[in-house]
């Protein structure tokens, strides 16, 4: 277990060693996150808490906490819950779907969206969707398309031409359950979004992809008040807009750390230790297939600084033909 402290901390490790080192501090949390735990949703703590009920493939549920450099301010509402601190508005959103994915997504992003004009956050830096059934179908559209639809709808209401300015480092992978479940990070000034040299610009992709094309950067800086910390987009073997390495676990994890490198190196951020090998304050690992989980996690790990934090996360990928996601923060 590491922690950082540029502006923020961010803790991650077991559930329990992660709250015994919050004793004192429970004034700063500004979202927490349990991976594995009993049900989706936001929880009723003391400060935003949101239950994510991805397996774990790492062992025990493992928790992921946001914490400020002071106090912050916290507010629910409805299934809707966030805190802000006076530069950073952290929150997370648990809401059961129906049976119209692209109007579910388009009320999340809306409910977002105001949100953060309204408390006077308005950049987003990061988003994390978890969406049940991504790869079923709905009505003939598969429902990440549909998810597609509603997502950038929202951007466009809110944005209009000027929508793809404003699309952060995001991820979108499958969920148990029946809850969509969003959690987010976002500031008072914009930070810079960045896109991958090898590959196609998502909001780019040809109509092959779906009706609307996914509205995310590839990772994104945030702004010199965060401390120009670096969220990397779920990352995954995707060259220029096609999928590479299909049915190729390991050439699929070698082709995504080759975007994974690029993108740190346009971070600016420190990429690697001495011995050349990947250092992010956290990993997180999602893998279709849990038989494919201990070659991938040795294969990672000749690549990755031992003192990287990391969670593998069983999970549908957003495209049928990925086999595995990795995305990324570095404070």
């Amino acid at each position: 277990m590491r922690e950082r402290r540029i502006g923020m901390r961010l803790q991650v490790g077991p559930v329990d060693r992660v709250r015994d080192m919050q004793a004192g501090m429970r004034d700063r949390l500004l979202m927490s996150v349990r991976y594995g735990g009993p049900a989706a949703g936001v929880q009723d703590m003391d400060h935003p808490f949101v239950d994510v009920p991805t397996p774990v493939l790492c062992g025990e549920p493992r928790l992921e906490s946001w914490i400020a450099s002071d106090p912050v301010t916290r507010f629910r509402r409805g299934d809707l819950a966030w805190a802000e601190d006076g530069q950073a508005l952290f929150g997370c959103r648990s809401h059961r779907i129906g049976d119209d994915m692209e109007q579910d997504a388009l009320t999340a992003c809306r409910d977002l969206l105001s949100l953060l004009d309204e408390r006077g956050y308005p950049c987003l830096q990061r988003i994390w969707n978890y969406v049940p059934g991504i790869n079923e179908d709905q009505q003939g559209v598969e429902r990440y398309k549909r998810f597609n639809i509603g997502r950038a709808r929202g951007f466009e209401e809110r944005f209009g031409a000027q929508a793809e300015r404003h699309y952060s480092a995001s991820s979108a992978v499958g969920a148990a359950g029946d809850h969509l479940i969003v959690c987010f990070a976002a500031a008072r000034e914009m930070g810079t979004h960045l896109e991958n040299p090898r590959q196609m610009s998502a909001y780019h992709y040809p109509a092959a992809y779906g009706p609307h094309s996914p509205t995310f950067a590839r990772g994104t800086v945030t702004p010199e008040a965060w401390g120009r910390a670096f969220f990397l987009s779920g990352t995954a073997s995707v060259v220029g807009h096609r999928t590479t390495h299909v049915g190729d676990p390991l050439g699929q994890l070698d082709e995504a750390l080759a975007n994974i490198d690029v993108m740190l190196q346009r971070s600016s951020t420190a990429p690697c230790d001495r011995g050349g090998r990947v250092r992010l304050d956290l990993l997180k690992i999602y893998i279709r297939h849990p038989g494919h989980y201990p070659a991938i996690r040795d294969a990672l790990a000749a690549r990755l600084d031992p003192s990287t934090p990391s969670i593998y996360l069983l999970a549908d990928i957003c495209r049928a033909n990925l086999l595995l996601e990795i995305e990324g923060v570095r404070l």
